[in-house]
């Protein structure tokens, strides 16, 4: 039997009236609306059809009305256009970042972008992403594998760290670091830029190189060295292997445009520094 509190109501009616945002609706077998903190607490089946046409489903859950973010946890489902997230918990912030937690799959079909890991956090407005733990990121530039993940990928800047495996298809490439960095002026961008840092390595057209500093360049295609390097040519035939002997100094430490490693990431939310948070089963 579901329950459903006058108070409730009664809110939705007067906010509905002022034009203030808020969830659509809120359906569960038990749903209680706290007046003071003007939260409501679902249980059991519980679905949210949110401010901008967001659904959201899962056991158990929470909707603020007062800055419009929400929680549920159990078996979470996030559908907003063509964006889907599942979850073992979801926050859903003011600024409409989502937040998964446990087992999370985060897919963007208009960008053709997934985030996979233990804790991801992405924001398909602002661009930026986050994932903490068993992190996988996949674009149409490739894939990077990392414990830790995060970035803009509108400005474009992309910063993996704690051993960093790469497959990239734009430059038939695989390879593996200590750190990655990708940078680009926008999406749309021809400066992309990879840096890998720490016992680099990169296989590219059957060619091996590695050293203590690797760079790949969207444009050119090749793969740069700096510091003490070893190649292995075993596909002649291949573009830039010739390139890839080269140390350019300052040239393979320094991104075209505006985007640099030293760049900060744009559009990062103040929840993305902050601990996990833990919420007691309603």
């Amino acid at each position: 039997m579901r329950t459903f509190y006058t108070a409730l109501a009664v809110l939705a009616i007067a906010l509905g009236v002022q034009g203030a945002a808020m969830a659509d609706d809120i359906t569960a077998d038990v749903l209680t609306y706290d007046g003071n903190t003007k939260v409501v607490t679902a249980k059991g089946d519980v679905v949210i059809h949110a401010n901008q046409g967001a659904t959201i489903t899962g056991s158990n859950g929470e909707y603020h009305f007062e800055d419009r973010s929400a929680f549920l946890e159990g078996g979470v489902h996030y559908v907003k256009d063509q964006t889907t997230l599942y979850a073992d918990k979801m926050y859903l912030y003011q600024d409409k970042t989502a937040r998964g937690i446990g087992s999370v799959n985060f897919h963007d079909e208009l960008e053709k972008r997934t985030l996979k890991g233990d804790d991801v956090m992405y924001n398909p407005d602002t661009g930026f992403g986050k994932i903490e733990g068993n992190g996988y990121l996949e674009s149409p530039d490739g894939i990077l594998q990392a414990p830790h993940i995060e970035g803009n990928m509108k400005q474009v800047k992309v910063v993996a760290t704690g051993g960093v495996n790469l497959s990239s298809s734009l430059h038939n490439a695989v390879g593996y670091g200590d750190q990655a960095v990708y940078t680009r002026t926008g999406a749309n961008g021809t400066d992309g830029k990879l840096v890998l840092t720490g016992n680099a390595w990169v296989n590219q057209n059957g060619n091996s190189f590695n050293g203590p500093e690797l760079v790949l360049r969207d444009e050119d295609k090749v793969v740069e060295t700096t510091g003490r390097s070893t190649i292995v040519i075993t596909n002649t035939g291949s573009t830039g292997s010739d390139s890839g002997s080269s140390s350019s100094g300052g040239g393979s430490t320094a991104p075209q445009g505006p985007v640099t490693a030293a760049t900060p990431i744009a559009g990062r939310p103040e929840e993305a520094g902050s601990p996990l948070e833990i919420k007691d089963s309603k």
